[in-house]
């Protein structure tokens, strides 16, 4: 997606996401990155995880949420942070990436 179908897409309010797996060293990782506009700001989800050792760590809290006042601060902050591109966001397929209403307190 480009980055202004990305911005149009979140300032519609829609859900998008980026889900990678990667091979590092022999160690197996599930990363999921989404975002959605709420009360006028802009949560976005990480959740980060071994895969090999996810029952192992499951009550382990890998899930982190990060509220920004504007879509620059997603931009210059997370984007960089996380080596991902607007390019690698889209649409769930399915179930959503994250239930946003579940940090509306945050907003």
């Amino acid at each position: 997606m480009e980055r202004a179908q990305l911005i149009a897409s979140i300032e519609s309010g829609r859900q998008l996401g980026v889900r990678k797996y990667m091979d590092i060293v022999g160690t197996h990782i599930s990363y999921t990155y989404a975002i959605q506009k709420l009360n006028g700001r802009y949560i976005v989800f990480v959740d980060e995880y071994d895969v090999d050792r996810y029952y192992e760590n499951e009550l382990e809290d890998t899930e982190k949420v990060t509220v920004y006042d504007t879509l620059d601060e997603f931009f210059d902050n997370f984007i960089t942070k996380y080596d991902v591109s607007p390019e690698d966001f889209c649409k769930s397929k399915g179930s959503k990436y994250f239930n946003a209403e579940f940090y509306r307190h945050l907003t």
